[in-house]
């Protein structure tokens, strides 16, 4: 008899995932994100019409591995070896700290020859009442309430003293995933998909994850454009034109990774 090997996993400590090593004295940074309107909870935004969210994966922990925002900073994380990510929102009254992230393990992703990094935490921390970016200044005596553009660096003293504010409050991250969940259903309902753009049935997972992971990448070496005008891309493999604000690593019709790339003119 043949024995049955296990499908090995992609969850990290295991390859291809590689240890962040971050010195005691090491910063962070504080991220922007989307979120939902549809939710009284600051989870990412799920139904945001053409531009499904995947980030801050809290279903696998991980930051970039299924997306392609903010490319500087998840490689400014691996080259200070940045222990903390950060997250901001904005919501009515304003722009809020809602978690963080305690980042241990990087690895390459789809786009790895344009330092495509994918980053991973051990623990995470979300809490059901954010903290407004005002009162973390008055707080923390940080400079974060003065509007920055998608991330901000934090020095060691800084993040020490924003994960205390975080740590003081209730853990409410399995709320976080119920109702990104309960999203991800409304959206199946009403647009046949999880993630409609992404023509995306599967809930995230390491599961999910092992395409991103173990298939063969990308070889580009030029710029990632994760952003155009025209909202467009097209596949390099199978020709279909995708629309979607943001680029995506993998194509929703064929499922090549690595293969989009803007469609500037919309009637090509």
């Amino acid at each position: 008899m043949v024995a049955k090997h296990k499908a090995r996993s992609v969850e990290p400590p295991n390859d291809p995932w590689m240890e962040l090593n971050s010195p005691e004295d090491a910063g962070g940074y504080l991220s922007i994100y989307y979120s939902d309107d549809m939710s009284r909870l600051p989870v990412r935004a799920v139904t945001k019409p053409g531009d499904n969210k995947s980030d801050p994966n809290l279903e696998t922990l991980t930051y970039g591995l299924f997306s392609t925002c903010s490319p500087r900073m998840r490689s400014g994380v691996v080259n200070r070896r940045s222990e903390y990510l950060f997250f901001a929102t904005s919501r009515k009254e304003g722009r809020v700290l809602t978690g963080y992230y305690h980042i241990r393990w990087f690895t390459n992703g789809v786009f790895e020859d344009a330092r495509d990094y994918c980053l991973a935490a051990s623990a995470a921390r979300f809490i059901e009442k954010p903290v407004s970016l005002t009162n973390v200044d008055r707080y923390c005596g940080t400079n974060v309430s003065k509007w920055f553009r998608g991330m901000r660096l934090l020095s060691f003293d800084e993040c020490r003293k924003i994960a205390m504010l975080i740590d003081a409050q209730p853990d409410a991250t399995t709320d976080y995933l119920e109702e990104i969940d309960r999203l991800e259903r409304f959206n199946l309902k009403h647009g046949g998909y999880r993630y409609i753009a992404w023509k995306q049935k599967d809930k995230f997972s390491w599961e999910h994850a092992k395409q991103y992971l173990i298939e063969k990448k990308s070889t580009t070496k030029s710029k990632v454009i994760n952003s155009t005008p025209s909202d467009s891309w097209k596949c390099s493999d199978c020709g279909h034109s995708v629309m979607n604000k943001a680029l995506l690593k993998r194509c929703p019709n064929c499922g090549g990774l690595g293969t989009l790339s803007p469609l500037l003119d919309v009637g090509t």
